[in-house]
């Protein structure tokens, strides 16, 4: 039996996730980029910095409340609806969570497959580029990653109406 380094584990998770997303296997995509996204968050954290899910989770939190409270003001309402953190993590991290249980009951799941992979191997790639800059982890290339970052940037483009 050896020790394995849970970064080098990370990194070849993240490679074949890369690699499933760009063949068209998403859910494939979605469980290994949700692994080694779980992995790399433990470093990031390891260095004092937040791992992209923690980030998007509180950012989210925060701006859903503040339009449920413009919201509230413009219509008169009294109740309050507060948005946790728990609520949003659950639904960043469904598609993940359903495409790796399923119980006496839950054998389908309604998710857009090429967005959870996408979220999610966007998330770990955040986590990966906050540790590039650590010199003692010497991390590889990905061969993958700058066609995963054009395809994020040509989709996220607003077409003008024509």
């Amino acid at each position: 039996m050896k020790k394995i380094e849970k970064l080098d584990m990370a990194v070849e998770q993240l490679e074949d996730a890369l690699k499933m997303y760009f063949e068209g296997r998403y859910h494939s995509a979605t469980v290994l980029g949700g692994a080694a996204e779980q992995l790399l968050a433990g470093y990031v954290m390891k260095h004092a910095m937040m791992p992209a899910y923690c980030r998007d989770r509180t950012t989210i939190t925060m701006v859903a409340n503040g339009l449920e409270e413009h919201a509230k003001i413009v219509s008169g309402r009294t109740t309050e609806n507060k948005i946790t953190e728990k609520k949003i993590g659950d639904k960043l991290n469904f598609g993940y969570n359903h495409s790796k249980h399923a119980g006496k009951n839950d054998h389908t799941v309604p998710i857009d497959p090429k967005f959870e992979a996408r979220q999610i191997i966007d998330r770990t790639l955040s986590n990966y580029d906050a540790l590039s800059g650590i010199i003692e982890y010497d991390l590889p290339g990905l061969a993958l990653a700058p066609s995963f970052y054009r395809e994020l940037i040509k989709d996220g483009r607003f077409e003008e109406n024509k």
